[in-house]
């Protein structure tokens, strides 16, 4: 039986730990102070803060640590000259890495549509990018049918270095979900999508409102069971779930992407304890 280790040692093995970030005016001096400077940040985009507020937050962190992404929402890039200035002012700074999303916003504010126009765009530029990453959804996407996000994926991926899953909580759905992307002949790596340290409460809302609605039963049981309703929640028993799997090729797991939800101090707190 494989030793039980808690999510803080199994992600400090990790070569490349990755936190996804939410851009705020603070999050570069709070992120410096908590975070390993070889860690990769991911940065956020939303439509209350837009492209550009992403793109100048992972500029501002991109000296202090390994790697930053920032996600560019491609229903929030305004005109193909508003993509030419975010790729020149990327490149002007070094950072070679983006992750492409549809976004959250509902209506295009240019050219487009979906997370697969901009990267089709992309695929026709010189861009200075060396990896570009997409979303996965093993659990779906309340705004997407299942068939049209299998499409999707499968269109998207030739154009792509690697996807990161949506957060969800039962390692045994993820699994099955990854045999059958590789059954379909993607070839993608996966990062698994984990949630940091945060409150039960607020995980559930986030759950709730990103649709996965299985693993939100399943997340309601896991910590009714084990009594950490109050407590806090922690990953360890899903990553354990994956761990005897990193380098399996029937799923293709490169590693865990760690959704913070900004919560830095819980993070500076327990990664304090190890090297990482």
């Amino acid at each position: 039986m494989m030793n039980q280790q808690s999510s803080i040692e199994l992600f400090g093995q990790m070569s490349e730990p990755r936190f996804e970030l939410i851009p705020t005016h603070d999050i570069v001096d709070r992120a410096t102070a908590a975070l390993p400077p070889h860690a990769m940040l991911t940065i956020t985009c939303s439509p209350t803060k837009g492209v550009d507020t992403t793109i100048e937050t992972a500029i501002a962190l991109a000296p202090r640590f390994t790697r930053v992404v920032p996600h560019i929402a491609a229903r929030m890039v305004r005109s193909e000259e508003h993509l030419e200035a975010v790729l020149d002012e990327l490149q002007a700074h070094d950072v070679d890495e983006i992750f492409v999303v549809g976004g959250d916003q509902e209506q295009a504010s240019g050219p487009y549509r979906h997370g697969l126009d901009l990267l089709q765009s992309l695929a026709t530029r010189e861009h200075g990018l060396l990896r570009i990453g997409i979303p996965a959804y093993p659990e779906g996407n309340p705004n997407i049918d299942n068939d049209t996000l299998a499409k999707d994926l499968l269109a998207k991926a030739p154009l792509a270095h690697y996807a990161v899953t949506q957060m969800c909580f039962d390692p045994d759905k993820v699994l099955a979900w990854l045999r059958r992307q590789r059954e379909a002949g993607l070839e993608l790596p996966f990062y698994l999508g984990i949630p940091g340290p945060v409150k039960p409460d607020k995980l559930i809302r986030i759950a709730t409102r990103i649709g996965v609605t299985d693993s939100l039963r399943f997340l309601r049981k896991n910590l009714k069971l084990t009594g950490k309703l109050l407590r806090g929640y922690d990953a360890s028993g899903l990553m354990n779930a994956y761990t005897p799997h990193l380098n399996d090729s029937d799923y293709g797991i490169a590693g865990f992407h760690m959704y913070s939800f900004n919560e830095l101090n819980s993070l500076k707190k327990i990664f304090g304890r190890i090297a990482i």
